[in-house]
This record gives structure tokens, C-alpha cells and sequence, in this order.
């Protein structure tokens, strides 16, 4: 039984969304990954990279998550975040072990709502 108390104050809910981040490495150098999201709360979130080595704890994240869309309305969610921790891929009996590895963030203030792309209908005005 775990006796540790809960310390999030949102509920985490899984999700898989491609999700665009935008950063820079230790060096300074300006870096942007395609990744997949995996799960958010009100607070923060997890996303897998393969590139483990352009983060580090403290790092300043710019995010796109781009929303499943329609024909009509193509949609992403835009912010800001900081990297808590990097997770090592969990070790596995299996012999392939995957190369990704988990990002935990911090969201800096809600995610804002963005449209991509709405294609009109009918007549344009």
C-alpha cells in the first residue's frame, strides 16, 4: 500500500496528441521537436522524445499541441512550460527497450485555444 499523499492538485488524464516543442538546448542553440503527448492535467504534462540529451531540468518550453481536427476547423492548444523531470525509459524483461524517454512539465498558465485553419463553406464574404 502507498502511504505517500497525492501531491497534484488536477487529475492526470492519458491522451496521445501530436504536440510541437520549441526550446532551446544547453548550449543555446534553438531546437523544435515533433513529439506525442501523453498525458495532461490542469497543472502540467508528459511527452516522449527520442531526443533526451536537448533537455534539462529548468528548461523553458514552448508547445503547440495540435488538436485532432475536421474538414472544416483544424485546432491547437499554445503555452508555455518548464521541464520538472526527465524519466529513463522504465526498464523491461522484454530485449527490445524502447529509446524514448518521458518529459514531466510544468504548464507556466493555461494553454490557449488556437485555430490552424477553418476552410468556408458556401459563400465567402
Amino acid at each position: 500500500m502507498n502511504n505517500k499523499p497525492d501531491r497534484r492538485n488536477f487529475d492526470r488524464f492519458p491522451i496521445e496528441f501530436v504536440m510541437e516543442v520549441s526550446t532551446e538546448d544547453i548550449e543555446g542553440k534553438k531546437y523544435k521537436e515533433n513529439t506525442v503527448l501523453k498525458d495532461i492535467s490542469g497543472e502540467g504534462a508528459r511527452f516522449i522524445t527520442q531526443q533526451v540529451g536537448k533537455y534539462f531540468l529548468g528548461q523553458s518550453l514552448e508547445l503547440t499541441i495540435h488538436l485532432p481536427g475536421s474538414d472544416e476547423v483544424k485546432a491547437c492548444m499554445i503555452g508555455k512550460a518548464t521541464v520538472l523531470r526527465i524519466d529513463s525509459p522504465t526498464d523491461s524483461k522484454i530485449e527490445h527497450k524502447s529509446q524514448e524517454t518521458f518529459i514531466a512539465i510544468k504548464l507556466a498558465a493555461p494553454l490557449r485555444f488556437e485555430r490552424d485553419d477553418v476552410k468556408m463553406q458556401g459563400n465567402s464574404e
